[in-house]
């Protein structure tokens, strides 16, 4: 198995960790492939993942007539292994292709150090759960009530996804959520309000809770990056593996019938 073939599986069983709590949650899923829908009607919580599944394209027909079924859009991502083959499917579906994901890994032998010296908390408990809401609502601008709805009943001790605050102080400023699968780590829902970027908070926070899972055994971090976080990605080692294209489906638009 290739490396993007493996992430790709690892980003699978991430997104189920992250959204089966979720109000109305159905996940659908096979080894490279899941349809994660919620009730809720944005699209960042309504997700799709398309790998190098032997029916793949019937899983991309299959998701987007049961998204079409509950009315709900969906943000798409395609392995390479299958972007080819998939676009012309997806448009004819009602799908549009928006752009790219950077898929990012930092490898075992790639060194990290804190950056600096921060107070990092595991956020456990319903105070610290709500700080963490807090600031990922703030710095992705989502309705708090969402976010409480679709992200902070994922943050328990046995959801498979940890969630980390830094403070600075007696303010807490930035945080991070990690799901962990054997050796490798997947991180997500990095966040750090607008008013604290550009401080240095979220790589302090980053490298120390990675030098923290290296010495609980962790070799391997990925991530799926925006355009605007690449470059702290890649400054602190973080390799390209590849661009997953991105497409989203609105709630209105053709119904196809194959």
């Amino acid at each position: 198995m290739n490396e993007t073939d493996e992430l790709i599986e690892l980003c699978v069983r991430a997104l189920a960790m992250q959204m089966s709590a979720a109000p109305g949650a159905e996940l659908h899923m096979t080894r490279r492939c899941i349809l994660a829908l919620t009730d809720e009607i944005s699209a960042d919580h309504n997700r799709l993942i398309l790998g190098a599944d032997a029916d793949v394209e019937g899983f991309l027909v299959r998701a987007v007539a049961r998204a079409r079924e509950r009315d709900r859009p969906l943000v798409a991502l395609m392995a390479p292994a299958v972007a080819e083959a998939l676009p012309p499917l997806a448009t004819q579906l009602g799908l549009t292709a928006v752009g790219a994901a950077p898929l990012m890994v930092l490898r075992p032998n790639v060194a990290v150090q804190p950056t600096r010296p921060i107070k990092v908390v595991r956020a456990l408990g319903p105070e610290l759960v709500g700080v963490a809401g807090d600031l990922i609502a703030a710095a992705f601008d989502e309705p708090r009530d969402v976010i409480a709805r679709c992200i902070e009943v994922s943050i328990t001790p046995t959801s498979g996804m940890e969630t980390y605050v830094a403070w600075d102080e007696d303010r807490p400023v930035c945080t991070v959520s990690l799901t962990l699968t054997g050796d490798t780590a997947g991180v997500t829902l990095m966040a750090t309000p607008p008013e604290r970027q550009g401080q240095g908070m979220g790589r302090a926070l980053l490298t120390h809770v990675i030098d923290d899972y290296r010495r609980r055994g962790v070799e391997r971090f990925h991530l799926g990056a925006t355009e605007a976080g690449r470059p702290l990605y890649a400054s602190l080692g973080f390799d390209l593996v590849t661009d997953l294209p991105v497409w989203v489906l609105d709630r209105a638009g053709p119904v196809f019938v194959p």
